[in-house]
């Protein structure tokens, strides 16, 4: 391989990876974007076919998630699909490979495990930072999609975890009234020291008139039964990880307002979005 330390390869990806490919570019990185040919990039990153990035860069960059459909690399920009099978794995071996939610690629292309690709979405420090831009668009959404104002509704977000910690204090500044439902007595108190009310995760089919209802936690916790216990017209907000914690079909028929709103920092902050994945990349090149 004639690949250079200083080259990073950006293969795939949607609006992050646009933002992160300039911004890594800013850092004096030669950057090489596969995968983003009906993309406007600056002229400090070169768009490039696989076979050319991956023979000059030594550091290649996934995208978040690494696919979607479990059969080709997430490319929003691509003019042509990227193969996720053993000619891709075999093209990208001997090099160092960072990407999110890996997980249905691994299972997908096996030979990808023999690359020790890195997973930055797993990471903590990703984490954190992702659930407060997620905590800001969720809010966007809910100012978008509710007809009053966040100021003096009553709202309810399920789970307390790393995006439900972030959304309610955000929600209590705005002047909303705020309920979070937690297992755990401990955190129960955290809520409260908010000013904030709670219930327990398993009392949320005592139902409640609440205006705006945002579910963090990844299962199924809104179910038919759970959703006929509020009123008609309440607006649901989906924040958790695909494929959701909401039965959407029993939400129409019981004239629950409710959306999806997977992987909103791509949607309403990419540049911010993208600053993230680099700083957590930056830190696992250092390690």
């Amino acid at each position: 391989m004639m690949f250079e330390r200083n080259n990073i390869g950006i293969i795939g990806g949607d609006q992050r990876q646009l933002a992160l490919a300039e911004s890594i570019a800013g850092d004096g990185y030669k950057v090489f974007a596969c995968g983003f040919e009906n993309a406007d990039l600056t002229e400090n990153v070169q768009k490039a076919n696989l076979h050319r990035t991956v023979s000059v860069c030594s550091t290649l960059l996934l995208p978040l998630p690494v696919t979607i459909d479990g059969e080709t690399v997430k490319a929003e920009y691509a003019e042509h699909p990227i193969l996720l099978n053993q000619e891709f794995a075999e093209k990208i071996q001997d090099h160092r490979v960072f990407g999110g939610v890996t997980e249905r690629a691994l299972s997908m292309c096996p030979r990808l495990a023999d690359l020790k690709l890195q997973n930055y979405y797993s990471r903590e420090d990703f984490a954190l930072r992702n659930a407060v831009v997620t905590a800001e668009g969720a809010l966007q959404y809910a100012m978008q999609e509710f007809p009053g104002t966040i100021c003096g509704s009553k709202c309810l977000v399920a789970g307390f975890g790393r995006i439900g910690s972030q959304l309610v204090p955000r929600l209590r500044a705005l002047g909303a009234d705020v309920t979070a439902t937690t297992r755990k007595p401990q955190t129960a108190a955290r809520i409260e020291a908010l000013g904030c009310h709670f219930v327990p995760t398993d009392r949320l089919g005592d139902g409640g008139n609440y205006d705006i209802l945002f579910n963090t936690v990844p299962a199924m916790l809104f179910t038919s039964d759970v959703l006929a216990a509020y009123p008609h017209g309440t607006l649901l907000i989906d924040l958790s990880s695909a494929p959701g914690g909401v039965d959407m079909a029993a939400a129409k028929k019981l004239g629950i307002a409710a959306m999806h709103a997977f992987s909103l920092p791509a949607k309403v902050a990419p540049r911010a979005a993208g600053e993230i994945i680099k700083r957590t990349v930056y830190e696992m090149m250092k390690e």
